[in-house]
């Protein structure tokens, strides 16, 4: 059937990247991108002028973290599935009034689509909701492929960038509730609502080519040289080069999310890594297999 999908933080890196990918889709028959902000009418054209799919496409411009604002709500209304990206600051340096912000989105959208009765609602979570894993101890009890999604949460990546010390403990914690609420959700709607919680690694903006990857572990920082920080600064690079995810794997992966036949999904609810096939990376992709038809076609070590 012919897919009605409202994405959210549609003006966003990610956001955007899914909108130009479902337009070009045949099974998908409508777009609505929801943000503060709608694209300026070369920036719409632009979008339109780069795809060849049937897909109709709209924006709106709305306030997701008022529960009463109907512009969003009429369109949760009328869609078969909403993607969540939508976040007050969608980087890992976010204070706890961002955070909470972000929270209070994610549990608006998710109540209105069970609400509305949606079939699937796809979470943009993180890799910071298993940050911890980074570092010893729990760096100790992993290995390639074993860093699953059914291993505890250890909220919050600890770094150095070489400039300063980042944690993205508070950024993490939105994102573990968010996973937390998408649970709860698809057992109080007896899985009538599919939740897929969807653990982002690292798509960079624009072309996302391996060779911009580093220790800064997000575009809004920048890394100094590895002798500035010795041992530590390794480990932070090799950490955040593995979690790459390329643009036509992150396509591939919330494309597969929106379609794939949930009716086996454990209690209408499953978290899944969004990597690249990366050489010996610790983060499994085994459950995205399962669940999702997920597999990756790139590798940041190719």
């Amino acid at each position: 059937m012919m897919k009605r999908v409202v994405i959210t933080g549609a003006m966003g890196n990610l956001g955007w990247k899914l909108c130009q990918h479902l337009m070009s889709n045949e099974s998908i028959a409508r777009v609505v991108g929801l943000d503060l902000h709608t694209p300026k009418p070369p920036q719409l054209a632009e979008l339109k002028g780069q795809t060849n799919g049937s897909a109709d496409i709209e924006f709106v411009a709305c306030d997701l973290a008022d529960i009463n604002d109907r512009r969003w709500r009429d369109e949760i209304d009328q869609c078969d599935v909403v993607v969540h990206f939508a976040a007050k600051n969608p980087y890992p340096e976010a204070s706890w009034d961002d955070a909470n912000a972000s929270l209070d989105m994610t549990m608006n959208i998710a109540l209105a689509a069970v609400d509305a009765g949606c079939d699937r609602f796809v979470f943009a979570s993180s890799n910071h909701v298993m940050g911890r894993y980074k570092d010893d101890p729990l760096a100790g009890t992993i290995g390639p492929g074993r860093l699953t999604t059914d291993l505890s949460h250890a909220v919050g990546t600890l770094w150095h960038t070489g400039d300063r010390q980042m944690d993205s403990t508070v950024y993490a914690v939105a994102k573990s509730s968010g996973e937390r609420i998408c649970h709860v959700l698809a057992a109080r709607s007896q899985a009538r609502t599919q939740f897929a919680c969807l653990r982002i690694g690292w798509c960079q903006p624009g072309e996302n080519q391996p060779a911009t990857l580093s220790a800064a572990g997000t575009p809004t920082q920048t890394a100094s040289s590895p002798s500035s920080t010795g041992d530590d600064f390794a480990v932070t690079d090799q950490w955040f080069k593995s979690m790459w995810l390329s643009n036509r794997d992150f396509v591939q992966l919330f494309e597969k999310a929106i379609f794939a036949d949930g009716n086996t999904w454990p209690s209408g609810c499953v978290v899944v890594n969004g990597m690249s096939a990366n050489s010996e990376m610790p983060w499994s992709l085994d459950e995205g297999r399962r669940w999702l038809d997920y597999r990756p076609l790139d590798n940041a070590y190719a």
